[in-house]
């Protein structure tokens, strides 16, 4: 914003200031190319106002010095005349000098003159304060504009701070994402390698102890036999862990099928060793959806499998509901295991995270990703633990 000057000229008696007025407008510019330039200009332009009332205040003080010295003057004056007056009322001089006096009547004269100075005078005070208080208001204006223009500089200063903030968090999130998942592709890479690798050699042990338990089942000790037993878990626990690591790698697209839940569930059960401490059991109603049977089945083993473990020992129970809506499936598998530690609770689902020794940190990822291939989504709860999937019927 800019300040500019229009000179008005006086009319009437000759002005004691040079004979012009001045008037201040302001004049709205384009923006500059920056906030700093905007505060600069605006300074500059508030400084030309102050100058410019000290000047006329000036101006008024000089004014009525200049009225108090004519003033003065006419006094001197009066007290002439008053003294010529008296000189020449004498009753020696009582002609034609006395009817001079009169005839010229110079008290009127002198009078009028001295009102028409008087009122010239104040016509001028009149307006160089009529002026100043416009200044004022201009002033004042510009003041408040400069104060609004400020206040919406710091708004956007602080809303680019905001900003600033908030894309470093994205950023170092991001960075930390890439770096996850780079991390987690090299890891599946050799892990993928390392499952393939172990799985051929599983398959023979597993098939050899097999044949050494049925076809010596009459002639094999009870040492043995439990040392067979200590085999068998062994395999299945190694064969779990590498199932896990290749459901969590490999990355196939979906293959769907009108799929029975109980049927799925029925499946995943088999491939597990469930101990005779815990009890299963299957949702009332048997509720038919579109599905891959053969990940969903990965789904309800690692649930079964981490609440068969949650339980232990103890004598405990897993109870699977199902219910439907007019588009979504709703599951819910439920044990009454100690529950979830609710300080990790958000992580459960993080690649390679687990509280237990035997896990891989890979059995609930799975899960969660399968559950997204299918448009669904998994949450968990604690006390008691209850793992919920809602997945689209069709």
């Amino acid at each position: 914003m800019n300040r500019k000057y229009l000179n008005r000229e006086t009319k009437g008696a000759a002005d004691a200031f040079d004979g012009t007025q001045k008037e201040i407008y302001l004049e709205k510019t384009p923006s500059e190319s920056s906030a700093e330039e905007v505060i600069h200009v605006l300074g500059s332009d508030i400084k030309d106002v102050n100058d410019s009332i000290s000047a006329m205040s000036k101006q008024i003080v000089a004014q009525k010095a200049r009225i108090e010295a004519i003033g003065k003057k006419q006094k001197d004056f009066d007290a002439d005349v008053r003294a010529f007056q008296k000189d020449t009322s004498d009753p020696i001089t009582g002609t034609e000098f006395e009817n001079l006096g009169s005839e010229f009547e110079s008290d009127k004269i002198i009078k009028g003159i001295s009102m028409l100075v008087e009122n010239e005078i104040q016509n001028r005070i009149t307006n160089l304060e009529k002026q100043l208080d416009y200044e004022k208001k201009n002033s004042k204006i510009f003041s408040t504009s400069v104060e609004e223009t400020l206040a919406k500089f710091l708004l956007v200063e602080k809303n680019l701070k905001s900003t600033n903030h908030k894309l470093e968090d994205e950023i170092r999130e991001k960075t930390a994402q890439i770096i996850r998942s780079e991390r987690l592709s090299a890891i599946g890479e050799l892990a993928s390698r390392l499952a393939h690798d172990l799985k051929n050699p599983l398959t023979v042990i597993k098939g050899t102890v097999h044949l050494l338990k049925h076809n010596n089942n009459g002639n094999i000790d009870e040492l043995t036999k439990r040392r067979i037993e200590v085999i068998e878990k062994s395999i299945f626990r190694m064969t779990h862990q590498i199932d896990g690591v290749l459901d969590f790698v490999r990355e196939s697209p979906l293959k769907k099928e009108t799929s029975s839940l109980n049927e799925i569930i029925i499946s995943a059960i088999q491939t597990m060793m469930v101990p005779s401490n815990v009890s299963i059991f299957f949702p009332r109603e048997d509720i038919v959806f579109l599905c891959d049977p053969h990940k969903m089945q990965v789904v309800f083993a690692n649930l079964i499998l981490n609440s068969i473990q949650a339980i232990g020992a103890k004598k405990g129970k897993i109870v699977i509901h199902a219910s439907k809506t007019e588009k979504d499936l709703l599951i819910a598998v439920e044990d009454d295991g100690p529950g979830i530690d609710p300080r990790v609770l958000g992580r459960i689902f993080d690649p390679l995270f687990t509280t237990k020794q035997e896990g891989t940190g890979l059995g609930l990822a799975s899960v969660k990703n399968i559950v997204n291939q299918h448009g669904g989504k998994i949450s968990a709860s604690t006390n008691p633990t209850i793992f919920s999937i809602k997945i689209p019927l069709y």
